[in-house]
């Protein structure tokens, strides 16, 4: 699946294993292995953050 945010795409290859938040940061671990995003809004990384828990049933 993707996630876009301002004109970016994110793919993320579920399920996702872990998830960590750092101010501005998430750093997720999928199936494909360890990824970081970094956003230049806390609010887009939340609204990220949240994408991922939701969509990882």
């Amino acid at each position: 699946m993707s996630y876009k945010v301002n004109g970016h795409e994110i793919t993320v290859n579920f399920p996702v294993d872990s998830i960590s938040v750092n101010k501005s940061s998430i750093a997720f671990t999928d199936s494909l292995g360890k990824n970081k995003q970094t956003f230049a809004k806390r609010t887009d990384a939340l609204q990220f953050m949240k994408w991922l828990l939701s969509s990882n049933k």
